[in-house]
C-alpha cells in the first residue's frame, strides 16, 4: 500500500477535516479571536491530524505489507491465517476473522469432500469383490457347457441387483434439482418392484400381502422403488420356512405410513440401531454370504434427502418390519407450487 493510496482512499476524511477546520477560523475571524491565537490553534490541529494519518498510515501498511509478502512465498495460499501477525487496528482484526472464517469453512468442504471419496472407494472395492462372483459362476458354467438355466438367471438376477445399487448410490449425493417429485400411487410402486423381483421371489415361495396401497404420496417414484427393491431383496437373503411379505399402507395424522413386514429371522436387539450404518452387516451378515451392508444405509440416506422418514422395527427369529413415513415438507410444497 502507497501513500498515494492510502490518501486516495481517506480523501473523504480530509475534505471533511479540511472543512471543519475552515469553519472554525470563519468562527474565529466572524468573532474577532486573536489572530494569533487561531495560527496557534491551526497549526497545532494540523500537526495533530497529520501525525495521526502517518500513524494510521504506517502499522496499516506493514500488517498489509507483511500480508502480501507471505501470500507470494506461500504455496498453499490458505495457510496465510496461521502465519499473520495479530493485527492492532480494527480493519486488520475484523479481516483476520474473517479469513480464519473462509479458511475454516474450505477445510470443512475439503474434509467433507474426501470423505466422500473415501467412501465412494471403499464400496467400490467391495462392489467388484461380490460382483465378480455372480460372473466368475456364469463363465464357469460357460466353460463346462453345463448351462442351468435356473441358476444362470439367479446369478444374473444378482448381476443387476449389484450394478443397480452401485447406480443409485453414485446418484445419492446428486442436487436435489435431480429428483422428480410427483404424486404416485403406491399401489403402482409396489406392484413394480413385485414384478421385478418375481423370479427371486417364485424361486423362494414368498407368499406375498397387500393392504390399503390404494393411495397416493408425493416422492420420486423411480427412488422409492430402489429402496423398495433393497427391502425385499434383504427379506429375501434373511428369509426362513415359510417366507412371507406383506405391503401395508395407513395413514397417521397428517403422513401416510407404507410398512413392509416379512417373517424372516429377524434382527438381534444389540444390532437394530446400526442397520442404517454404512457397511453394517451384524450378526446376521455373518450367517448370510454375501452381505453388503448396503441396502439399508442407501434406503435412509435417500430418504433423508427427499424428505421422508425411515424406521425398523423387528423381533428376532420372527418378523421385520421397515416403515416409510411419507409427509408435507419442502420438497413436496415446491411441487404442489
Amino acid at each position: 500500500m502507497t501513500v498515494r493510496e492510502f490518501v486516495k482512499d481517506r480523501m473523504a476524511c480530509y475534505l471533511v477535516f479540511t472543512g471543519v477546520f475552515l469553519f472554525c477560523i470563519g468562527m474565529g475571524i466572524l468573532f474577532q479571536a486573536n489572530t494569533e491565537y487561531l495560527i496557534m490553534t491551526g497549526f497545532v490541529m494540523l500537526l495533530g491530524g497529520a501525525i495521526t494519518e502517518y500513524w494510521e498510515y504506517h502499522r496499516k501498511n506493514r500488517f498489509y505489507r507483511d500480508l502480501l509478502r507471505k501470500l507470494e512465498l506461500l504455496d498453499q495460499k490458505f495457510l496465510i491465517t496461521e502465519m499473520l501477525e495479530q493485527p492492532g487496528f480494527l480493519e486488520g482484526k475484523i479481516f483476520e476473522n474473517a479469513l480464519y472464517e473462509i479458511d475454516k469453512s474450505m477445510k470443512e468442504q475439503i474434509t467433507q469432500m474426501e470423505n466422500s471419496v473415501r467412501e465412494f472407494q471403499e464400496y467400490i472395492e467391495m462392489w467388484i469383490h461380490e460382483i465378480k462372483i455372480p460372473i466368475s459362476s456364469l463363465m464357469l458354467m460357460n466353460y463346462n457347457r453345463n448351462i442351468d438355466f435356473d441358476k444362470e438367471k439367479k446369478q444374473l438376477a444378482k448381476l443387476n441387483h449389484y450394478v443397480e445399487q452401485i447406480l443409485f448410490y453414485s446418484r445419492t449425493d446428486a442436487s436435489s434439482k435431480d429428483y422428480l417429485l410427483k404424486k404416485t400411487c403406491l399401489q403402482d410402486v409396489v406392484n413394480k418392484v413385485l414384478l421385478e423381483q418375481k423370479d427371486i421371489l417364485i424361486e423362494n415361495r414368498f407368499r406375498i400381502e397387500k393392504e390399503g396401497l390404494d393411495c397416493f404420496v408425493h416422492t420420486d417414484s423411480k427412488w422409492l422403488e430402489f429402496m423398495l427393491g433393497q427391502v425385499v431383496n434383504n427379506s429375501v437373503k434373511y428369509k426362513k420356512e415359510q417366507p412371507y411379505l406383506k405391503f401395508t399402507a395407513s395413514k397417521e395424522e397428517n403422513k401416510i405410513l407404507l410398512t413392509v413386514e416379512d417373517h424372516g429371522i429377524g434382527i438381534p436387539v444389540s444390532d437394530i440401531n446400526r442397520v442404517f450404518e454404512k457397511t453394517f452387516t451384524g450378526e446376521n451378515g455373518r450367517k448370510v454370504q454375501h452381505s453388503t451392508g448396503m441396502g439399508l444405509f442407501l434406503c435412509k440416506k435417500m430418504c433423508d434427502k427427499l424428505g421422508h422418514e425411515l424406521s425398523i422395527e423387528s423381533k428376532e427369529k420372527e418378523y421385520t418390519k421397515v416403515c416409510f413415513r411419507f409427509g408435507m415438507n419442502q420438497y413436496v410444497e415446491e411441487v404442489l407450487k
